[in-house]
């Protein structure tokens, strides 16, 4: 399970937002299957870059957001509910709009897309 570590913070970000960096040698689904897997809060965070290499989850309850990429680890811990809402708000401008959850096609070539109104947690 992943908590707000006892360290001292590697970095402070933008936001104010206490931030841990560290490496593991696997792929995203590692962290899938770990943090969905038990279903205590975590929702994947959906972006348009999202592969076995990328990922990023997001615990409201603990204000905890995981970012995965290529084997970098960042954990932010947001200090309260506010600074969630401000990380969220700068993570939505830097991700851009969620990307479908599907994409239909019809006879004639016309084109409808689907998206998850769940795909990004909200404070």
């Amino acid at each position: 399970m992943i908590r707000k570590p006892r360290r001292k913070p590697d970095r402070i970000n933008e936001r104010g937002n206490y931030c841990y960096d560290s490496f593991c040698d696997a792929d995203r689904y590692k962290y899938d299957f770990h943090l969905c897997k038990h279903n205590d809060g975590w929702i994947q965070y959906d972006t348009s870059q999202d592969a076995w290499y990328f990922g990023v989850w997001v615990n409201v309850n603990r204000r905890l957001i995981v970012t995965y990429a290529e084997g970098d680890v960042s954990i932010c811990y947001c200090h309260d509910e506010g600074s969630l809402k401000k990380e969220l708000k700068a993570m939505a401008k830097f991700y851009g709009n969620p990307p479908p959850a599907a994409i239909g096609i019809d006879r004639k070539g016309r084109v409808t897309r689907y998206f998850d109104p769940d795909a990004r947690p909200e404070v």
